[in-house]
């Protein structure tokens, strides 16, 4: 039996849609819903397991159209899916009623249950959210059943406020996968037949590294399991230092190989380190023009002499604001603080 497992899609969510570039990202996220729906008649798979936040908020009657017109395609791939912390099922849900297809199954109870099918010889347990945060360990009352050969746990798992579990303790209860959401980063646990799937697409400039599904097989003596990137974009931290004698010009022409070289399809954060001249600060705009750059991220200093400074103005206010400073070896934060200062002062004087 061959499955893929996707989690935390957040369907409906506009990462960077504050950035012309980023217009389309809420589409993007819809498309690879998609593609994984093609992927699912070109491998032949058997079952699509959703492990939770399939969308972003709780979903209206209009979302499971679209997401039912995906599942239209489906050929021979029998679907299972929960509710997150995300797309929780509220009183009046849309979820509770909705008319899916009759090989998409929805496990809509607070506690755990299973649907059977028959046709791939397989049991899917699990259960869904009712609230954003949930405390009790619903998933400790999974048990295989004997209906079905093979048997699959399907859960939304985190910290205390997300349905804690004992990942240890779940595998050992004899399931041959556990599909897991609520991380968005991939973890496979190969020896405990277990997986986070990960976010499908990278949904912050937090969540760096490959984003895809997982893609699966078992049969009668082992279950198999592993990664596979299927993202159309990747967030990337570019890390510069700067050095005293760098130009504006230099710097941009600098990231621009490197975003060039990474891909300029992804999305970049910016990170500046080191030091450079007072009085030639580099433009933001200018960075964040470059491609797609979601953020710069300012580590720099300016390259003040202090002892010279201090020796300039051991006589005024300057000069006392830096022999305060200077008595206390600075970290990175006191050295912001004193160098902000300084540059007002010495505004303050040219004026």
């Amino acid at each position: 039996m061959r499955f893929i497992h996707i989690a935390d899609l957040h369907l409906g969510s506009s990462p960077e849609a504050e950035f012309l570039w980023g217009k389309n990202r809420a589409e993007e996220i819809w498309d690879s819903f998609a593609a994984v729906i093609d992927a699912c008649n070109e491998k032949e798979i058997d079952l699509l397991l959703i492990a939770g936040d399939l969308f972003d908020r709780p979903p209206v009657w209009a979302d499971l159209d679209r997401a039912a017109k995906l599942f239209a395609r489906l050929t021979a791939t029998e679907v299972v899916m929960i509710a997150g912390a995300s797309d929780y099922i509220t009183e009046d849900s849309p979820w509770k009623t909705y008319p899916w297809q009759s090989w998409v199954h929805m496990l809509s109870d607070k506690h755990c249950m299973n649907v059977q099918l028959g046709n791939i010889n397989t049991s899917v347990h699990g259960c869904s959210y009712y609230a954003p945060t949930e405390g009790k360990p619903y998933l400790e009352d999974a048990r295989p059943d004997k209906e079905s050969e093979y048997q699959i746990l399907l859960g939304y798992t985190g910290d205390d406020n997300h349905m804690p579990a004992d990942l240890s303790e779940l595998s050992e209860k004899g399931f041959d996968y556990i599909a897991l959401g609520y991380e968005h980063k991939a973890s496979v646990m190969q020896s405990m037949h277990m997986a986070y799937a990960g976010s499908l697409e990278p949904l912050s400039v937090q969540e760096t590294g490959k984003h895809g599904f997982i893609l699966g097989e078992i049969n009668e003596d082992s279950t198999t399991i592993r990664f596979v990137p299927f993202a159309c974009r990747e967030y990337i931290n570019i890390k510069v230092r700067l050095s005293s004698d760098i130009t504006e010009e230099e710097l941009e022409e600098k990231l621009a190989a490197a975003i060039n070289q990474y891909g300029s399809d992804n999305i970049f954060t910016i990170s500046l380190e080191g030091r450079y001249q007072p009085k030639e600060p580099y433009d933001r705009a200018r960075l964040l023009a470059l491609g797609n750059v979601a953020d710069v991220k300012d580590g720099t200093l300016p390259d003040y002499n202090l002892v010279a400074l201090l020796d300039e103005h051991k006589d005024d206010m300057i000069g006392m604001y830096l022999e305060e400073f200077l008595k206390e070896p600075a970290g990175t934060r006191e050295q912001k603080a004193l160098y902000c200062g300084l540059e007002a002062l010495l505004n303050a004087v040219q004026k």
